[in-house]
């Protein structure tokens, strides 16, 4: 658990180990082995190692466009389960989640809908992670999917079932509401609507409080429920910032203190450059506008530094004018990022 600027307690749900995830194939993570194979290199207490990245993920559009699916490839060697790939792999794993939680993570989400298109395979991946990540005896997971299936398979995998959080329950899918009032443990309740994405700040409170009203008729507690508004790229909609933080507001007043408020805070800044110091200057944001929780690196997104920031900066003012409508298309952020004007910030 890390602070808010004011003091108060901000949950940290870690978004890092995502079968989407990548790393660059020429960067430092991904060497050459003397085999000709490619592998991510990775330290461990032990000293470093090796994890080779499976044929299947080198055959890839993906690989060939410089990308490595790190976290793909770990759970396709521990599923296939050949040594020593397999142990290098959970290693690697480990060494994911603890760099989350060290870094102050209070959950470690899960998500593994790329591994395959089977709902079988990825379900079978879920019930790894939770098993490792339960393992590590620290925090708990986060299970995050698309597929409701998933959900239930990784809850059914816990021996600690009451700890866990959900991602996530919706109008579209009011079964992981009973999942969570089954399991007595916390849930993501998105603010979506019956048919998708909610437009503008209205339609996010409105669907806010009716998910809310659902859970609470099925037994889950307020404490037990983060609020997610959804959040989207300003580079797509410029009014989206200034969508979610107006939201956030209206349903703390809305809904009180007892629930909490969360939300993918690093989607805002998607397409853009400088995207450290835009994730740093919204998280700030969006605790000050009463978001309690973020599902965030908290590798990337170090809530010391953002705590610290200078709010009478440039910076601090060119990524805020962005987020909150002023700067439609942050037209202003990039011609002072061009200039190199934010170079020490980002």
């Amino acid at each position: 658990m890390r602070t808010t600027r004011a003091g108060g307690p901000f949950a940290i749900i870690g978004e890092n180990i995502h079968a989407t995830r990548t790393v660059l194939r020429s960067g430092r993570h991904v060497a050459t082995l003397p085999d000709g194979r490619a592998a991510i290199r990775f330290e461990t207490a032990d000293g470093e190692r090796f994890l080779t990245i499976p044929e299947s993920l080198c055959e890839t559009n993906d690989f060939a466009a410089g990308k490595v699916k790190h976290v793909q490839a770990a759970l396709l060697a521990i599923m296939r389960g050949s040594e020593p790939d397999a142990s290098d792999a959970h290693a690697y794993i480990e060494t994911l989640a603890r760099r989350q939680i060290a870094a102050g993570a209070d959950y470690v989400d899960l998500n593994v809908d790329e591994i395959a298109q089977e709902p079988s395979t990825q379900q079978r991946a879920m019930r790894v992670l939770v098993a490792i990540i339960e393992a590590l005896g620290t925090v708990p997971p986060s299970l995050d999917s698309s597929n409701a299936s998933v959900i239930q398979a990784g809850l059914e995998a816990s021996a600690h079932q009451e700890r866990l959080l959900l991602n996530s329950a919706s109008a579209e899918r009011l079964d992981v509401l009973e999942m969570a009032a089954s399991a007595r443990c916390a849930v993501i309740a998105s603010a979506a609507g019956e048919t998708g994405l909610p437009a503008g700040v209205d339609e996010r409170v409105v669907n806010a409080e009716r998910i809310v009203a659902e859970a609470t008729t099925r037994g889950v507690s307020a404490n037990a429920i983060y609020i997610d508004p959804l959040v989207i790229p300003v580079a797509v909609e410029p009014d989206a910032g200034a969508w979610f933080l107006e939201a956030v507001t209206r349903i703390r007043q809305s809904l009180g203190g007892d629930v909490h408020i969360t939300g993918g805070l690093s989607n805002v800044s998607f397409g853009l450059p400088g995207r450290r110091l835009i994730n740093d200057v919204f998280i700030d944001l969006a605790a000050a506008a009463g978001a309690d929780s973020g599902i965030i690196d908290p590798v990337a997104s170090d809530m010391t530094r953002v705590i610290a920031s200078d709010k009478g900066s440039r910076p601090y003012n060119l990524a805020a004018s962005l987020l909150t409508g002023a700067d439609p298309y942050g037209m202003e952020f990039l011609q002072a990022y061009r200039a190199g004007e934010l170079a020490g910030d980002l």
